[in-house]
């Protein structure tokens, strides 16, 4: 019995990983699960162009709701040390924790006042001499978000000074 066990969640773990689309984004490589899809923009704050964003998500059957969401962005230094900027964007959010040191990320919980989803979110931010990068993953009914965040590998130097893969 416990063998077959072992069998069922192996082949489940399997498929899951089969059914991941690997897609190239002009920064980042990510293995999006099935329904996924991903949209990027750069240069979207204010112009700045060293500012960019990617958002990965899967949407309900009409196309017009994310039921799933990660949103990776990359920016350019911003005032404060990694602590003080993590407590910061956590201030924009509501009932959020506290940000902690998680290895190489600041990272907290909190729903985001955004309209695109509205749901808890996992909130990463790591902080480099030249970059801020921010990960921002909501998952309310468990469809793949964590593994999305997992797969992210860097293409550029920007990129992969942000997110190093140990």
């Amino acid at each position: 019995m416990t063998r077959c066990m072992i069998a069922t969640l192996l082949l489940l773990c399997l498929a899951g990983v089969a059914n991941a689309e690997h897609r190239g984004f002009t920064q980042f490589d990510v293995d999006l699960p099935e329904g996924w899809d991903g949209e990027e923009t750069e240069n979207f704050l204010g112009g700045n162009k060293d500012s960019y964003m990617l958002v990965l998500g899967r949407k309900d059957a009409e196309g017009e709701n994310f039921l799933a969401q990660v949103s990776v962005f990359l920016l350019p230094p911003l005032d404060g040390t990694p602590e003080t900027i993590a407590k910061k964007m956590a201030s924009m959010q509501d009932n959020v924790s506290t940000p902690q040191k998680e290895g190489k990320f600041w990272t907290f919980t909190g729903e985001p006042r955004t309209p695109s989803l509205k749901s808890p979110a996992v909130t990463r931010i790591r902080t480099t001499e030249r970059y801020v990068l921010v990960i921002i993953a909501q998952d309310p009914q468990a469809l793949g978000a964590e593994s999305v965040v997992a797969s992210l590998r860097g293409v550029t130097p920007e990129a992969k000074e942000a997110l190093p893969k140990n």
